[in-house]
Parts: structure tokens; sequence; C-alpha cells
């Protein structure tokens, strides 16, 4: 059986914008970061994962 590993970014937040470290904060998706979430969503449920 062959496996692939799929490496997927999160969106971008306001902090990704302004050049700041997240670390592990939860910082939430800004419009341009839910815009690229909206628009991956389908590619990656294309591709028919067995998990996320």
């Amino acid at each position: 059986m062959t496996r692939t590993l799929l490496l997927q970014r999160h969106g971008r937040t306001a902090d990704n914008a302004a050049g700041r470290y997240q670390g592990q904060a939860d910082t939430p998706l800004d419009r341009t970061g839910r815009e690229q979430a909206r628009r991956a969503a389908p590619l990656l449920a294309g591709l028919r994962p067995d998990a996320v």
C-alpha cells in the first residue's frame, strides 16, 4: 500500500500579515486567510483523504 503525506499550511492571519511570530497562539484567520481556506477546501476534498 502506498501512502501519500499532504502538508497544508494554515491561511493568513493578522499576525502573519504584520510579520509577527505566532508560536502556539490560536490566532483567527483574517479575511485573506478565510478566502485561502475557502479556495483550498474543494481541492483538498478532491484528494479524498482518509484522515485530516
